[in-house]
This record gives C-alpha cells, structure tokens and sequence, in this order.
C-alpha cells in the first residue's frame, strides 16, 4: 500500500524554483496573484519595474499564464513594493501576451483577497487601500455592511475618450463603426448588432475572432493617444456591446483583449473607458451608476464620479463595483529537466 504522506510532505530538489500564488476570480475571470518566487525588480516606479520583468524575466510570466501550469485565458498579478510612501502596495498585470497597463478585475479581486486574508485591517465602515499600477494610482474601497458583507469598488485613473462613431475598413469583416477611448487602457468599442451577431455563447469563437481582427486593423491605421502618458498608447482590447436580458443592466459586453483573451468579467477598464463614451454623449450624468452585466451573468456598477481635465483632455473618474472570490492557494515547481518546463500555448 502507498503511503500517501510521503507526497505530503515531499520537498523539491534545490534547483527547482518554488512560486507560490493565490487564487481568485473576479465573475469567472481568473486572478493568479504571485506571492513569492520571483527576483527583486530594479526601479523605483511600477512601469520601470514592470520593463525589468518583461526584459529580463519575462519566462516567469509564460510558465504562470501558459499551459501546463496556467491556459490561453489567465490572468496574473505580481505584487511589488510601491513608488510613493503614501502608496500600500503595487501591482504589474500580466497575460496570455504580457503586460498590462490596468485592470479592473484584478483590483477587486485583490481588495477582497487583502480584507478576506486579514492581510490589511478592516476599518469599518469603509477600509481604503491605494495600489500603485502602470496606468497610475487607483484608489480601492471594502465597505462592510451590517451582515459583514464587504462591498468592493474603486475609484479608477481618469478615463477619456479619443474617437466618436469612427469608420475601419477591416479585412474580411468590411467596414466597421467604433469607438475608441480610455479607461486604463485603449479598447475599441462596438456594437454587436452591427456585425449581426448576439453576445451568446456559441457565438463566443466568432466573437474572440472578431475582436481579434478589429484591434488588428485599428492599430495598424490608428495611433493611440493619452495626453500625459505616452507607455498607455496601444489598443488592448475589443469590445463588443449588446443589450442585456437582465432589466436592471443598462447592457452586456464582452471584451477581447492581449492575444485573443475573452474576459469572463465585465472588464473594470473596459467598462471605465465605456462609462466615459456615455458621458462625452451625454447619456450619462456625472454620478448616475449603471450595471452591465459580462457573459458569465456577473455585474459591475460603473458611474462618472466626477469630471476631470487630462492634459487639456476633458475626462471623468470612473467608480467600478464588484465582487470576487478566494479560490485557492497555490505552490508551483520549475523542474530544470522538465522539457516543456518554459510553457506553452496551443491556441
């Protein structure tokens, strides 16, 4: 009979790297968030860190996110230590393709990891926690509620628009109507009544293609551009818009982003970036809160908090509500033998 505590309390040799994660989702969107394993990351600010990783570390990033350890659609957080003393933590994303400049769904996800872990004190009614990103400081909120439900939302970088009603010839798709704006980072965004199509899933191969030659198209015509930040300006990501089932949803969207992700999530950037569309036509005052609801059925709250100006860009500040889960913890090894031990994808 095999004695199964010898598993239990097996150790890996002395050459193997040891990442441990946590695990949580955010509507079914996947948050890998590292915990220990990976080196020291020269630079005071989160974009000169985030460069380090990605010049000089970058297969930490592929063995986390690719096959066999992650898939075609995760999605990671590497926690780091913040650029300003008034800050509490910093974050560089990663994915399927690399780095992110801001993410919505991470940012609640890691509120709730940080309230649920106890790993920031609770200050009812409302506990706030700053996190440094690429795309800048975005402040977070964990209100708890009589029931100890804890209430998760933040206030995001502000987010403008660039293009209204904007027309791309696109191969094999023909000519396109967009918009183009900013809530973290650039997303492409279009109705899916224009195409034909409804967000359901057996449309959900079509629609990742789609997405996939719209951004293409855009970037190649289209230069992204932010007034104060130019590291901000690429496309990320398509979305497309449709209307919801659920009557108390202003609408659906799913966004495609990196190299064909589909977000489980509403997309927190994403949803920041459309909050701003709706203002600039004015279809939505600065503090009206709206719901739109992701391809899994989960919502976030999304409003125009305030106006702001951008580099003589008129934008607002978006607030994003969510909620995520505590899905597990994590220890993964790097065999140096292991042949596939750098991951892989296969679509």
């Amino acid at each position: 009979m095999i004695e199964l505590s010898t598993l239990e309390n097996f150790n890996p040799p002395s050459d193997w790297i040891e990442i441990q994660t946590i695990e949580a989702h955010t509507g079914g969107e996947p948050l890998r968030v590292i915990l220990s394993g990976f080196p020291a990351l020269d630079g005071a600010s989160i974009l000169s860190k985030r460069k380090e990783l990605s010049l000089n570390h970058d297969y930490l990033r592929k063995v986390l996110m690719w096959e066999p350890r992650g898939h075609s659609d995760m999605y990671g957080a590497l926690l780091v230590d913040p650029e300003f003393s008034t800050s509490d933590i910093g974050v560089i994303f990663m994915h399927n393709n690399g780095y992110s400049t801001g993410c919505g769904h991470a940012i609640i996800a890691l509120t709730k990891i940080f309230i649920e872990t106890k790993t920031v004190p609770l200050i009812k009614p409302t506990t706030k926690i700053l996190i440094e990103t690429p795309s800048g400081i975005v402040t977070a909120f964990a209100r708890v509620s009589d029931t100890n439900f804890v209430e998760v939302y933040f206030e995001n970088v502000p987010s403008f628009v660039q293009e209204l009603d904007a027309i791309i010839e696109v191969p094999e798709i023909g000519k396109i109507k967009y918009d183009l704006a900013y809530g973290g980072a650039f997303y492409a965004i279009v109705s899916i009544k224009d195409l034909n199509l409804e967000l359901k899933h057996k449309y959900l191969d079509e629609i990742t293609s789609l997405g996939k030659k719209i951004k293409k198209a855009i970037s190649s015509k289209v230069d992204c551009m932010h007034p104060t930040e130019p590291q901000m300006n690429s496309l990320y990501g398509t979305i497309f818009v449709d209307d919801s089932d659920n009557p108390e949803c202003h609408s659906k969207n799913i966004c495609i982003f990196a190299d064909g992700e589909l977000d489980r999530s509403p997309t927190g950037t994403g949803v920041s970036a459309r909050v701003a569309v709706e203002n600039s036509r004015g279809n939505l005052n600065t503090g009206e809160k709206i719901y739109i609801e992701s391809i899994t059925g989960a919502i976030f709250s999304v409003s125009a908090k305030k106006t702001v100006s951008i580099g003589g860009c008129e934008g607002v500040i978006p607030q994003v509500g969510g909620d995520a889960s505590i899905t597990g913890k994590s220890t993964f090894w790097i065999d140096p033998s292991d042949p596939l031990k750098d991951g892989f994808l296969l679509k």
